[in-house]
């Protein structure tokens, strides 16, 4: 998904690219493969007479809605978006979100969409995990994660998301330093390197994960005086 324009062999037609995995994993009889992949193309915004034609005679829009029909001809239940729409013009990524809103609408399916554009994110997605350095920071549901960010680097991220009105003046958090390597990352928390609000503990100790509100999780000493919900409960 990440790159439409490498994604894809310039050596194949577009029927051949959505079908192989069809034909390989036998998801239907030969009788019924052309009607079959005729239809996935057809979810997907593109037309039958699109299966002859090679990638590079597409924009990039058209390719994506191939990578998306490849992936759903294997009738999947989870699908891992990673960045769909970060290489395509912003008019065309709405014709890419809506279309994948409507197919999981179809088909039940489950995203895990993988983007740093917060506004798309917001759109798509009924829950939100923010990562920094390969871990979990925070995680709950979207309207929580919008409205009430917990984690420092959460809060930087939504202060770096540009507001349309022009009067609306935003107070922009920017992080100090450098990102460290994810292959040698520094002791305790990892983010601590470049926190503003990072304290003695945060250079030694890797944080817990904290329910500070129903179904809402951080990890970050800054809540390490807050009682979780799981305490909580069990009290």
């Amino acid at each position: 998904f990440q790159d439409p324009f490498s994604s894809l062999s310039p050596r194949m037609p577009v029927g051949e690219i959505i079908g192989e995995a069809v034909r390989e994993h036998k998801l239907v009889d030969k009788a019924e493969y052309n009607d079959y992949i005729d239809k996935v193309m057809d979810n997907c915004g593109l037309q039958p007479f699109h299966k002859d034609r090679y990638p590079h005679e597409f924009s990039g829009g058209q390719r994506q809605r191939i990578c998306i029909a490849r992936a759903l001809a294997l009738n999947p239940e989870f699908v891992v978006c990673d960045e769909p729409v970060s290489a395509l013009d912003v008019s065309i990524q709405a014709q890419i979100i809506n279309l994948l809103r409507d197919l999981q609408e179809k088909y039940s399916l489950t995203y895990l969409f993988i983007s740093h554009d917060l506004s798309v994110v917001e759109h798509i997605s009924d829950t939100v995990g923010v990562m920094y350095l390969g871990n979990l920071v925070e995680y709950g549901s979207t309207e929580d994660i919008f409205k009430n960010p917990l984690h420092p680097y959460t809060k930087a991220l939504f202060s770096a998301i540009p507001v349309p009105d022009p009067t609306v003046k935003m107070k922009r958090i920017v992080l100090e330093g450098s990102i460290p390597s994810p292959a040698n990352p520094p002791e305790g928390c990892k983010f601590h390197t470049r926190c503003a609000n990072c304290m003695e503990i945060c250079k030694h100790q890797a944080p817990e994960q904290k329910e500070i509100e129903k179904g809402h999780y951080v990890v970050c000493h800054l809540y390490d005086d807050i009682k979780s919900i799981d305490s909580k409960q069990e009290d």
